[in-house]
């Protein structure tokens, strides 16, 4: 893999919440092969065991609705969408675990029993919406995350307010806002972004 720059933010996690755009959008995580979606939450995306089990009640894999992150595995490529609980009759049907999920087994995503043939680590795409967005998004930064850099730009452009505590360093070259900004510009394609609390 080439090597792509990369953005650390200092910044308190209430900050950080102003790249929530970004995290519904989703951006590229690093998970490692054979691990359950619950291992791939707490021990690759760094998410607390209690936050898994009582906030994050909703769990989309490739579109599809999960209900056993104990069996189910992330994949190359994969798309893990995660939410709390949403409201209304389709907010309970998609719930992980839901009472009436049998009226959806038609979409339900479930467990391929095929192995990894690979060691390394793999990327794949992580969307974060509702609550889970605020609360989980500063544990996923910490861990790093790839985005486009014309993308992160242009949130900062239009959102004065995003970011506007933190501190960046692109690169190991410390930037105020504005710099950041120029240069996230002239970045082709992604780059990886870290916060350090």
């Amino acid at each position: 893999m080439a090597e792509i720059s990369v953005l650390q933010l200092r910044a308190a996690p209430e900050t950080l919440a102003g790249l929530t755009p970004l995290a519904r959008e989703g951006f590229g995580v690093l998970a490692r092969p054979g691990r359950t979606l619950r291992e791939t939450l707490t021990k690759d995306l760094g998410l607390c065991p209690e936050c898994v089990e009582e906030r994050i009640q909703t769990v989309f894999l490739d579109g599809s609705p999960v209900d056993d992150i104990d069996q189910d595995r992330a994949q190359p490529g994969c798309t893990l969408a995660l939410a709390a609980a949403m409201p209304g009759v389709a907010g309970i049907a998609m719930r992980r675990g839901s009472p009436v999920g049998v009226f959806r087994e038609s979409v339900t995503h479930h467990a391929d029993a095929r192995a990894l043939d690979r060691a390394e680590p793999f990327e794949l795409t992580l969307k974060l919406f509702n609550s889970v967005a605020v609360e989980c998004l500063a544990n996923v930064l910490v861990h790093g995350v790839v985005v486009r850099a014309a993308r992160l730009a242009e949130l900062l452009e239009t959102n004065p307010e995003a970011l506007a505590e933190a501190s960046f360093t692109l690169d190991g070259q410390p930037l105020d806002r504005a710099a950041a900004v120029r240069a996230l510009h002239n970045l082709p394609g992604t780059l990886r972004l870290e916060a350090l609390l």
